[in-house]
């Protein structure tokens, strides 16, 4: 029972890696330089070396937060079914 738990954390954090890489990608054709430093072992920081208008931030944001719902909606799905 455990195994799955941990399976379905470990494809969330995948998910959402790919977000992140998703996003660096789309913000650096504005030509700004993007670090994502961190990993397992603690908090993840997201740096970013150039000044970006309040536009593409909002695009950004947008991004994350429909992949986040995508990704609690999953999540709910895969739960809910196992309940029953």
């Amino acid at each position: 029972m455990m195994k799955k738990y941990l399976a379905v954390l470990i494809g969330l954090a995948a998910a959402v890696g790919i977000l992140l890489a998703g996003v660096g990608v789309w913000l650096k054709s504005s030509l700004a330089s993007v670090a994502i430093i961190g990993g397992a072992d603690g908090p993840t920081s997201i740096f970013i070396a150039e000044r970006i208008d309040g536009t593409e931030l909002l695009k950004a944001g947008a991004v994350l937060l429909a992949g986040a719902l995508v990704i609690g909606l999953l999540l709910i799905l895969i739960l809910g079914r196992k309940r029953k």
